[in-house]
């Protein structure tokens, strides 16, 4: 997997959820998925909450409250019908100071078949129905049934340590704690990153297991090599390295299986490091200052303007203005390096976040928002995903026996509080914007009028 691609699919599986960084109540999810029997895997689901945000009742002393949660796993063949699990999570403080530390962090089970699903997480406070938090991200359930040698995927961990086995202890696998760190993030103040990982199929007596931090240029920032022997139908591997010496930026643990002449087997998993006190290196941020001059290198002149194209929603005029005088791929490619790197709101940090997080935007519209006669990132919804992100909280009306079917979006930090209204009036999944409470949006509040059936 090149730099780009890690990058790539570390935003795509974190992009709900910063882009919801506004919140006071947020959600994190991961997921890694275990060799089970010939038919099934079992895939767990990590979450973390942030308990800031949620009504508490004092009581006797201490302070309650609940988060109700709610997930939907979609196949995307649609080969079976969507799993459904419902849960209520119990809050309990002493008191209500830096709640912002106080992440509350649990695990769910599931047996699912191998294939590519889509994993939705609603959660809400139990008191207020309007303080929620939703996210949606793609999983590959992968296929451990066969003899062939092969790894689990990777959970990253908080802290792993050997206890007696424990039925009541949700964090509880073979003679070990394992509390997960939903987030993936690590440095300042958590700065080891631990691991754990199942190791199928051994077919040799010793062997050789080598663990590895890489950057997203491709150079290894930490590694450790070790000895083991024996073979196994199946092994845990569990180890910690230190990245306390490792500046902020998106990195790669990767986990290779093999002997003294080559590694012929490799697990990774991307992570995000804050370390606001160590400085970059000034060789690799040049290399990483030059990713996006080198992808507009690859581009074709149509690449370029459908490139440019995408990002119209917030380009000003005179950029536009700009776009329209030029002529040819060179001064093309020329513009849209400037123009991204103008909208680098950090250029210290190891690529440009804001051009990488739009991109992930618009192929997050182009998977949800699409109709059979326009992409995703061309629709309304669309173009409000992209200019905003995700929103605070979404309300899906789709049966309503007197209105067409229509969703309202809430964005709680912008202007005090908007909500976008998308409804569905041909009846083919096309979302049309027709009422907005933000200054400069369509405002209509006559709205369910045209929405309705009657």
């Amino acid at each position: 997997m090149s730099a780009r691609q890690i990058i790539t699919v570390f935003l795509f599986a974190t992009l709900s959820v910063s882009a919801q960084q506004h919140s006071a109540f947020r959600t994190n999810i991961d997921l890694a998925a275990f060799q089970y029997d010939k038919d099934m895997s079992y895939v767990e689901l990590y979450y973390s909450f942030s308990r800031t945000g949620l009504t508490y009742t004092r009581d006797n002393g201490t302070y309650t409250g609940a988060i109700v949660v709610h997930t939907i796993i979609r196949r995307d063949d649609e080969k079976q019908d969507p799993v459904i699990k419902n849960w209520r999570v119990p809050v309990t403080l002493a008191d209500t100071a830096n709640l912002a530390d106080k992440a509350l962090i649990g695990r769910v089970n599931y047996l699912l078949e191998p294939g590519k699903y889509r994993f939705a997480v609603i959660s809400r406070d139990e008191a207020r129905a309007d303080v929620a938090d939703s996210l949606e991200i793609p999983f590959e359930v992968r296929d451990f049934s066969t003899s062939a040698l092969r790894y689990s995927d990777i959970e990253l961990a908080s802290s792993i340590r050997k206890i007696d086995e424990d039925p009541a202890n949700i964090f509880f696998k073979n003679t070990l704690e394992i509390i997960p760190n939903p987030p993936l993030l690590y440095g300042k103040p958590m700065p080891n990153l631990m691991y754990y990982a199942e190791l199928y199929n051994v077919d040799a007596d010793d062997f050789l297991v080598k663990s590895e931090v890489v950057s997203s240029y491709g150079r290894t920032m930490t590694s450790k090599t070790q000895k083991r022997n024996g073979k196994y139908a199946s092994r845990v591997e569990v180890g910690t390295l230190n990245l306390g010496a490792l500046p902020s930026g998106v990195y790669t643990l990767i986990l290779s299986y093999g002997d003294s002449t080559k590694f012929k087997l490799s697990q990774s998993k991307a992570f995000y490091v804050f370390n606001p006190d160590v400085p970059f290196d000034s060789l690799e941020a040049a290399q990483i200052a030059d990713m996006i001059a080198s992808e507009f290198t690859s581009m074709g002149e149509d690449e370029l303007n459908e490139n440019f194209d995408m990002a119209r929603y917030i380009a000003t005029k005179g950029e536009k203005d700009i776009w329209g005088s030029l002529s040819g791929s060179e001064s093309k490619r020329k513009f849209l390096t400037k123009f991204w790197r103008d909208r680098d709101q950090d250029q210290s940090t190891p690529f440009n976040e804001y051009y990488a997080e739009y991109k992930q935007r618009v192929a997050l519209c182009n998977e949800q928002f699409r109709t059979a006669y326009r992409t995703g990132w061309r629709s309304d919804r669309g173009r409000v995903y992209i200019l905003y992100g995700s929103p605070d909280y979404i309300e899906r009306k789709y049966s309503e026996s007197d209105m067409k079917p229509h969703e309202i979006w809430r964005y709680d930090y912008i202007e005090g509080g908007v909500d976008f209204i998308f409804v569905d009036r041909s009846g083919f999944n096309n979302f049309e914007l027709v009422h907005s409470t933000k200054r400069n949006e369509i405002n209509n509040p006559d709205w369910e009028r045209s929405a309705s059936t009657r």
